[in-house]
Order: C-alpha cells, then structure tokens, then sequence
C-alpha cells in the first residue's frame, strides 16, 4: 500500500529534474546565458526545486552538456559486446569517431556564451563535463569486458577523453567552435593525431 506514494514522489521527482534538464536545454538552444529564476520559469518549477535537483547552475549545464556526449556511450550499449583486450582502444576510438564532438563543443560555447581558453568557470564546466562521460564510458566498457581490469579500461578512456579535451582547447582557440565544414575537417585532423598518439604512445 505504501509503494504508491512513493512511486508518484519518484515519478516526480523525475518529471521535475527532466523539466530543469529539457528548459536548459532550450535556453541554451537560444544562446541565452540564464539565471535560475529564468531557469525555474521555464521549467515551472521553483528556484528551492532547481536545488533540490542540482547543486548550481553550472551544475545543470554541465549535465545537459553531459547528456549531449551520451551518444559515445549509447555506442557501446548498441554495438560493443565483449572482445579481446586490444579491441577496447578501437572501441573507444570508434566512438570518439561516431560522436558529433565539435557539436557538442559548440553547444557548451553556447551555453557559456562564448569563452576563452583560460576563462576559469568555463574550463570547469568543460573538463567536469567530460570527466562525467569518461567515467560513464569506463564503466561501460569494464562491462562490457568483464575479463579485463577495470583499471585498464579507466586508463584508456582516460587517455583519450583528456586528450579529447587538449585538441578541443586548440580547436576552440583556432575556430570559436564554429562547425562548418573547414572547422570540422581540423577536428577530424586533430582526432586522428591524438588516436594516432594514443595507440602508438611516445
């Protein structure tokens, strides 16, 4: 009898944090760079909800930003089962190739409004935004290779996703995260030389 109750506090709780998530994400999508009385507006929620939820607004950005590199992670729950301890690096790598980065990247300068390598508050919310994913994605590939230690698959998503981060730091400064067809073709040329490093080593 008591499950109810609890059942409709916790489908609330969801619907609420996905309003927060969804009005980000909207305000973002319009470039606006907002305050949590904009966010609660949009959301319909009140500011104590918005903290009930998440501890900041960079909080929230950061998981909107989070979700949109949850297409490398979805990678492997749709096509990664189990292997050989070589073929995570070709894992990994292929799901750096298959994930809109410079897309994501844009959408963080968006929804910071623009900033400079050494802007403090935006080079937090980039790196916690990525670390978030690298360990999502390490979890997901110590599962899928359960024979593998978990270390191992730590370091190498490691690798690559902070590598992720210095060719995009380059890519920022050379582009101001534009994505047309020039500046996606430098992130494709800087991804293959950190893959290429990467595997090779020094």
């Amino acid at each position: 009898m008591t499950t109810v109750p609890i059942d409709r506090r916790a489908a609330l709780k969801a619907r609420h944090r996905r309003a927060i998530l969804d009005a980000a994400d909207s305000l973002i999508g319009e470039g606006v760079r907002f305050s949590v009385d904009q966010l609660a507006e949009r959301a319909d929620v009140s500011r104590r909800t918005i903290f009930n939820h998440f501890s900041s607004i960079d909080d929230v950005v950061t998981t909107v930003c989070t979700e949109m590199l949850g297409v490398a992670i979805g990678r492997f729950r749709d096509t990664v089962t189990s292997g050989e301890r070589a073929s995570m690096f070709d894992d990994v790598a292929g799901a750096l190739r298959d994930t809109d980065v410079p897309g994501v990247i844009a959408y963080l300068w968006r929804a910071l409004g623009g900033f400079a390598p050494g802007d403090p508050r935006a080079n937090q919310i980039f790196l916690a935004t990525f670390m978030r994913a690298s360990e999502e994605m390490a979890r997901e590939l110590a599962h899928r290779y359960p024979d593998m230690d978990p270390i191992d698959a730590a370091i190498l998503v490691s690798s690559l996703m902070n590598g992720t981060v210095v060719i995009a730091t380059h890519w920022i400064a050379t582009t101001s995260a534009a994505t047309d067809g020039e500046s996606r073709d430098l992130w494709r040329d800087l991804l293959e030389r950190l893959i290429a490093t990467v595997r090779t080593g020094y």
